[in-house]
């Protein structure tokens, strides 16, 4: 909780502990937190907002 307070503002520990959150899901799933950020990154844009859960690191195909 104290590591929080110099995020800056309350959102942005909140958005900081959302990329925690996906990064520890990450480790969880045995996926490279890397490939599956650049994969998310470069193909978001393209996907359809009823096909977002397909960039969940859970479902990160290796």
């Amino acid at each position: 909780r104290k590591n929080y307070l110099f995020a800056g503002s309350h959102d942005a520990a909140q958005r900081s502990a959302v990329i925690y959150t996906f990064f520890a899901n990450c480790h969880k799933h045995e996926v490279d937190p890397y490939k599956w950020l650049k994969y998310t990154l470069e193909n978001i844009m393209e996907a359809p907002i009823q096909d977002i859960h397909q960039f969940y690191p859970q479902n990160f195909k290796k």
